[in-house]
């Protein structure tokens, strides 16, 4: 038996060593700098930083979503098929949805002065939530999607501009490839009006003008109201508006106009 076990033990860092070649001939090495490994410690300590954890969720099955480790050439590709950044979320396996982060790390007295958050139980102190590092993937084919809710965005914010309630639900459910800078092969029905939980899920509320996460890659973006599909219930005149400008939602008369920015995707 013990012979048994010395072989396994010697087997497993030379399986450990060959491999690493095929890893970097499929990932690429994230660091120019970094030499081919000298050892098994090396080796391991150059796997780490070419690799990648995502959530994988394999087409047609997303009950059955698992972390993975992939190498950064891959990353792309995960994105684009619907995996995101990060370990999978609770909900993936029947639990309780995440909440975000704010974005909030400041705190305020009451007189809006700025003070240390230790000890005043604001936002500012805890930051509870959740993040994804980098918040936005540039899809390159007139879209960017949102690793952290997985939702894909139209890139020119400003395309559809500005209009009533009604003709923005209709402009955006006849968006497709090839308006708007598109080449993403999408077709009139993919497209929609984001909700008004989906457009607050781009907020950040440590910032204003926009209330947008800092590198944001959504050029001309206005500091106004972006329409929202939800209508207000206390009035079905009204319809949800968010102003990604101040960072807040509003009721706004449906006949009134607002800018239009639709999506696809989504739970």
């Amino acid at each position: 038996m013990r012979r048994h076990r010395r072989i396994l033990f010697l087997l497993f860092p030379g399986c450990l060593v060959a491999a690493m070649p095929y890893a970097w001939g499929q990932a690429g090495l994230a660091d120019a700098n970094l030499a081919p490994p000298a050892s098994l410690e090396e080796a391991t300590s150059q796997a780490l930083k070419v690799g990648v954890t995502l959530c994988h969720i394999p087409p047609g099955n997303p009950a059955n979503a698992q972390t993975i480790f992939v190498g950064q050439a891959a990353v792309a590709a995960h994105l684009a098929h619907g995996d995101y950044l990060g370990e999978c979320h609770p909900a993936r396996a029947g639990g309780p949805s995440p909440v975000p982060k704010t974005g909030q790390t400041t705190c305020w007295d009451i007189n809006g002065y700025v003070v240390d958050c230790a000890g005043t139980g604001q936002d500012g102190e805890y930051q509870k939530g959740v993040s994804v590092d980098p918040r936005f993937t540039d899809n390159g084919d007139g879209t960017v999607k949102d690793n952290m809710t997985g939702l894909i965005w139209l890139k020119d914010v400003n395309c559809l501009r500005y209009d009533v309630w009604f003709n923005a639900l209709t402009l955006s459910r006849t968006l497709a490839s090839g308006s708007c800078g598109l080449t993403d092969g999408s077709v009139a029905g993919d497209w929609r009006l984001p909700n008004r939980k989906e457009l607050e899920s781009l907020l950040d509320l440590g910032t204003s003008y926009p209330a947008l996460p800092l590198g944001h890659p959504f050029p001309g973006f206005q500091n106004d109201i972006y329409w929202s599909s939800t209508t207000f219930a206390p009035d079905p005149s009204s319809a949800w508006g968010v102003h990604l400008g101040f960072g807040f939602a509003s009721d706004v008369f449906k006949y009134s106009y607002g800018f239009v920015w639709p999506i696809r995707g989504g739970q």
